[in-house]
């Protein structure tokens, strides 16, 4: 498991500041789920 913000980074959509914004900004979706708040845990083989 690893934060959102993190895997995001990781994964070269944008770094971690950026991905933290992107998330309070509500543009960042998990499942079809948009993702409003820090620290939201996903696994990557599940989401």
């Amino acid at each position: 498991m690893e934060r959102l913000q993190k895997y995001l980074a990781r994964c070269g959509v944008a770094s971690r500041r950026h991905a933290e914004q992107m998330i309070l900004d509500g543009l960042v979706q998990v499942n079809g789920v948009t993702v409003r708040e820090m620290g939201v845990q996903i696994d990557e083989a599940l989401d």
